[in-house]
């Protein structure tokens, strides 16, 4: 065992992780039942590190897995995983959480994303410094010695809400090569701004391995938090903006964020419903899965 591991024995401790391995969540049985217990690269369950309980640990990535409820959203919730996600990150490890309701509604996008981080982390001698650590948002991993044999894809995204908060829908468009890959989706309680966002983590969710990524968005909300490195800051501070009000969408904006860090980002706004053909099939697409819950 690593030497940042390596604490005096508790034996509550280590008691009630093994409590926790008989009540796991619905969300937790699912991910580890039907996909991290069977995975190539071992996992282990309710795992003790450094006076916490992680959900999922992966030694050979040096990865934790955290699936979140809704209390992890609330004030005292952010304040108290922030806490832990420093003291857990200065261990040289990476904590990667996960919303509940993702593993719910897109299982095999997390499911990609999981492989997607461990099968490009996996046996690395050194972890680049996490945003916890800079407060800045990182290239992909190895971006800068890889630039010349990875992929450059387009993705253009979008979403409509009527009523904000109301239905909506949520589009994007991956481009590489002349091919081309259309996503969409919606929900019947959301807001405009998590459409925007769902939009862009679905688009990356179907990346399958480390890209430089063209992003194309109307949304300023979206490419101004990542470009000037805001949603960094947010995360950083325990989603509190400069402001002292609370940023909204942590949920999607953790799930974003970890995203980000696997690829090259490049990042371009563009004025909505105007002459960019992709961005204007996005809209309408979000447009048309909006209205099925109207």
């Amino acid at each position: 065992m690593p030497a940042e591991h390596k604490r005096k024995h508790n034996p509550a401790l280590t008691k009630n992780a093994i409590s926790l391995r008989k009540s796991m969540t619905r969300e937790e049985r699912h991910l580890w039942y039907d996909f991290l217990r069977d995975y190539p690269t071992r996992f282990l369950r309710q795992k003790v590190i450094d006076g916490y309980i992680v959900d999922f640990y992966c030694h050979a990535a040096r990865l934790v897995i955290e699936i979140d409820g809704s209390q992890h959203y609330e004030e005292r919730g952010l304040l108290s995983d922030k806490i832990r996600t420093e003291r857990i990150e200065k261990r040289g490890l990476w904590v990667l959480r996960i919303p509940n309701n993702a593993v719910s509604t897109n299982f095999a996008g997390v499911c990609e994303l999981i492989d997607h981080v461990v099968t490009t982390t996996a046996g690395a001698k050194e972890k680049s410094p996490s945003p916890a650590d800079t407060g800045q948002p990182p290239l992909g991993k190895g971006a800068k010695e890889e630039e010349m044999d990875m992929k450059t894809v387009e993705l253009y995204t979008d979403g409509a809400c009527s009523g904000n908060p109301g239905p909506g829908g949520w589009a994007a468009i991956l481009r590489y090569r002349g091919m081309e890959r259309e996503l969409s989706g919606g929900e019947a309680q959301t807001t405009n701004n998590r459409m925007e966002l769902t939009a862009v983590i679905q688009g990356l969710m179907a990346l399958k391995e480390s890209c430089t990524v063209e992003l194309y968005s109307d949304s300023k909300y979206v490419i101004d938090a990542l470009e000037k490195g805001w949603a960094w800051g947010w995360r950083k501070k325990g989603w509190i903006k400069s402001d002292k009000k609370p940023a909204l969408n942590p949920d999607l904006w953790a799930m974003l964020l970890d995203l980000t860090r696997q690829h090259e980002m490049h990042y371009h706004w563009v004025k909505g419903h105007a002459e960019n053909e992709y961005n204007n099939r996005c809209d309408a697409l979000a447009v048309s899965e909006r209205e099925k819950f109207a």
